[in-house]
């Protein structure tokens, strides 16, 4: 091999390893950068995660500390407080000795004084210091904010309601055996407290037979029309549906299914001087056999004078009286929503 040979073999060479080494130093250095910034990543990561961890922990902290305060706060505007409470002759309130009473609706509290024979020995309700805790639980009242204070009281503790009267309560309402008095707490708001009973609930019935005649009931007292639909007041707790129809039974014998509400009348100083809601129904007879047939009924005893089935036309010519004994203005519309 000649001399030149030899050298342009060893450029070669030169050149080659000149080529590999260059492509290894890159590869090193692309994984020494790969790996710096891999762990720069995770070193970011940990620290963002450090730093979120460290935030939730103080919120949680701080909500922590709101929650007491606002307990805190709670507490202090809801429980009794003895400094600066005085009675009428300036002494601080027994707050172990006031009445006990009930969360009521409307933001008002309830104490319900138990029947005489109820108590025991070591009386809470006792007359002589009952006006003493009776104010030390209206001061408690107020402490908790509440807008009013309600006290019933049975009739064997009757003594009672005077002194709940020198304590600002007045009557709202008796039943049976017991009182019940109210006293409004709020002096620069006018009483939300409402008027007991202010309506009556009576009912009506157009019942109506396959002969197109009404039945009607001529009552032994009030008795200045010659007929009218048979009805009466609603009991407490009835239904209008359930009361028309025990109405009709008890003053004519006859029995009824419910079909509609035909209309309603709203007129004021009724019985005892209260607004009075009557609702007329139409109501459906039940036939006492397949032929459709009703039974003729039979007037209620020392209610109800008489009692028959009156031609409608009759009945309807009657209501639309100009005779003001006579006719009935409301059942006169009451006629023509049937006839529709």
């Amino acid at each position: 091999m000649s001399s030149a040979s030899k050298v342009l073999k060893s450029i070669t060479y030169l050149i080659i390893l000149l080529m590999f080494t260059r492509r290894l130093i890159a590869r090193s250095n692309f994984a020494f950068a790969f790996q710096s910034t891999r762990t720069s990543s995770c070193n970011i990561i940990r620290s963002s995660s450090f730093i979120n961890h460290r935030t939730h922990a103080m919120a949680s902290s701080n909500t922590h500390i709101m929650y007491k305060q606002h307990v805190s706060s709670l507490k202090s505007t809801t429980e009794p407080q003895t400094t600066n409470m005085l009675d009428e002759n300036g002494n601080e309130y027994d707050w172990d000795k006031i009445l006990p009473f009930q969360k009521n609706t409307h933001n008002s509290v309830k104490i319900v004084v138990p029947d005489e024979e109820q108590t025991s020995e070591d009386d809470l309700y006792d007359a002589d210091t009952f006006h003493n805790k009776l104010e030390a639980t209206i001061a408690t009242a107020l402490q908790l904010k509440k807008t009013a204070i309600w006290i019933t009281v049975p009739s064997s503790r009757a003594r009672l309601i005077e002194e709940a009267s020198k304590s600002g309560f007045s009557f709202h309402h008796a039943e049976g055996h017991t009182a019940t008095l109210s006293k409004w707490l709020l002096d620069d708001v006018e009483s939300r407290i409402p008027t007991y009973a202010t309506h009556q609930v009576g009912v009506g019935a157009v019942v109506i037979n396959a002969k197109n005649e009404i039945l009607c009931v001529r009552e032994k007292r009030n008795n200045y029309r010659p007929w009218k639909v048979p009805g009466g007041l609603a009991e407490l707790g009835e239904d209008l549906d359930t009361a028309v129809i025990r109405e009709v039974y008890e003053e004519t014998g006859i029995k009824c299914r419910f079909n509609s509400v035909l209309g309603v009348r709203h007129t004021h100083g009724s019985q005892f001087d209260r607004s009075d809601l009557y609702f007329v129904c139409r109501l459906e007879p039940i036939p006492i056999n397949e032929e459709g047939d009703v039974p003729l009924p039979v007037p209620q005893e020392g209610e109800i004078e008489a009692t028959c089935w009156v031609d409608f036309d009759e009945y309807r010519d009657m209501v639309y009286a100009e005779d003001p004994k006579v006719g009935h203005p409301m059942m006169k519309h009451i006629m023509k929503i049937v006839e529709q």
